[in-house]
């Protein structure tokens, strides 16, 4: 394991995990670990043999407690665009292979809004999850809200960021705040072998659809470029080997091979 500060980076296999590593602050996130996170992301765009990224927290006590409210100054009024928190989360947001968060613990504000920034989300089952900004007498940016609104819809945003309450694993699940709750013992049993099935997958596929999800939860019109690029996104995948390789498996009953090309 290679540690990069306040991250812990691992790869095994095709599978890469970074893990944030502030235990002794619940692992909060700071501009140091968000600027971190964001190069994280950047470097593994270009590392082709990677085809699934796990995301967790250093301990049992936390998956990630939030911003660090230490780290917010007297001058700051709002998190935008060109912010470290902003920028980590579309760096995981645009990253083109799924993530998972394996949520390891409570996981509060900033926190929450990381893991739902990823594409799944497997809990702990005595986990906490919070959006507590109410309670401290802040707000919220924007941004992170509209992540919540994309994944539960507008009554369940309502109640997270309005109350301020923890909600269980169990009703995380029922509002589909999270995909998956695991006894705490079977957490990385059960995270690893849904990513080590994600590897089986092919690239260029999950790639094209990530992409489309993405740009739907934009919720723009589609534009002429964003058109375009679906296109060529669905080409590259029709004239792929891989697309090849996946009817020649099918029609020989066995499981293909795919090389991401």
């Amino acid at each position: 394991m290679a540690e990069n500060k306040e991250i812990l980076v691992e790869t095994e296999g095709s599978i890469c995990t970074l893990t944030l590593n502030r235990p002794e602050k619940r692992n909060s996130l700071t501009p140091e670990t968000l600027g971190l996170l964001t190069e994280e992301f950047l470097r593994l765009r270009k590392t082709a043999e990677i085809r699934c990224v796990v995301i967790t927290g250093s301990g049992d006590r936390a998956f990630c407690s939030g911003y660090d409210i230490d780290s917010i100054s007297d001058e700051e009024i709002a998190i935008e665009n060109g912010h470290p928190l902003t920028e980590a989360m579309q760096a995981v947001k645009s990253y083109p292979l799924p993530i998972i968060a394996m949520i390891n613990g409570h996981a509060f504000g900033a926190g929450l809004e990381l893991a739902v920034t990823c594409d799944l989300r497997v809990c702990a089952d005595d986990a906490k999850l919070a959006i507590p900004p109410a309670k401290l007498g802040v707000t919220y940016h924007y941004g992170g809200i509209k992540q919540f609104l994309n994944l539960v819809g507008p009554g369940f945003t309502r109640e997270l960021f309005l109350t301020g309450n923890p909600v269980n694993a169990e009703r995380a699940l029922e509002k589909g705040l999270v995909d998956h709750v695991v006894k705490r013992d079977k957490l990385e049993e059960f995270t690893y072998g849904l990513a080590e099935g994600i590897n089986e997958n092919a690239p260029l596929s999950m790639i094209s659809m990530k992409k489309m999800i993405n740009i739907w939860e934009e919720d723009n019109p589609l534009s002429e470029e964003n058109e375009e690029l679906i296109r060529s996104l669905l080409l590259r995948v029709r004239e792929s080997s891989d697309s090849r390789e996946g009817k020649k498996a099918f029609l020989e009953k066995r499981k293909p091979i795919f090389k991401g090309k």
